[in-house]
């Protein structure tokens, strides 16, 4: 079975990071259920393990074996196993994404308000210190 079609994608990539998305929800539905006694961080975790193994394999096949040598052959068009991996790992961030804003206590949200208010405060300030105002008036 090809997905591929005279180098067009049988399906669009925006289709395929959604269904990498869906594929690590049901798995971490998967693992929700299979391990009761544990809380749902611990299954988070678990889709964490998996997609870090499942990466370095499949990134180790097609740096190593599938092809083409990424440093001799830089900037060549991209393999459809290629476009696969990056879509899986999209979507697996975009679980991670989910993870973190359904996991982070309000404690650690509230460290970064205030840690982002304050970054947009010092944008005005170069690196020595003085006032990009005061640079101007001069």
């Amino acid at each position: 079975l090809s997905f591929c079609s005279r180098d067009r994608m049988l399906f669009p990539l925006p289709l395929r990071v959604a269904c990498s998305l869906l594929a690590w929800l049901s798995l971490y539905t998967w693992f929700c259920r299979r391990y009761k006694h544990r809380n749902y961080e611990w299954s988070c975790r678990l889709v964490t393990l998996t997609h870090g193994i499942l990466a370095t394999c499949l990134s180790a096949y097609i740096g190593f074996i599938d092809g083409p040598w990424p440093l001799s052959h830089p900037g060549s068009p991209n393999t459809t196993l290629q476009v696969h991996g990056l879509c899986l790992s999209l979507g697996y961030f975009l679980f991670d994404l989910c993870c973190i804003c359904r996991f982070a206590r309000r404690k650690s949200m509230k460290k970064y308000h205030a840690w982002r208010s304050r970054r947009s405060d010092e944008l005005y300030l170069k690196t020595n210190g003085h006032l990009k105002n005061h640079l101007d008036a001069e």
